[in-house]
């Protein structure tokens, strides 16, 4: 298996450290926002200096689809659960889309 320019394992990086973000910042509060060093450290892995277009069009897909579920999960956030951080949520629950999304687009293109 090859490491560098492996999207899914890249997302899947992603998708991990965004339920971590949330879990953790969960428990311990900021000290959580931590773990966002995994996502960095999975981008030193895997990211390749060349794109090709198909991996740039899903890149995209997933980016614009996480905007949209991030902003219906932050209006929920707001009239529901004004109680809960926003920018531990916020965070979180753009990285765990995003990875899913990720993943999703690449198996199956």
């Amino acid at each position: 298996m090859q490491i560098r320019g492996n999207y899914i394992l890249f997302f899947m990086f992603e998708l991990i450290t965004g339920l971590l973000v949330f879990s953790l910042c969960w428990l311990y509060g900021d000290v959580g926002l931590w773990a966002i060093g995994l996502f960095f450290i999975g981008m030193a892995l895997t990211m390749k200096p060349t794109v090709d277009e198909r991996e740039i069009q899903f890149l995209y897909k997933a980016g614009s689809t996480k905007a949209v579920i991030l902003a219906a999960a932050m209006a929920l956030i707001y009239f529901y659960a004004p109680q809960i951080n926003w920018f531990h949520s916020f965070i979180s629950v753009a990285m765990v889309s995003r990875g899913a999304l990720g993943i999703f687009y690449f198996v199956r293109g």
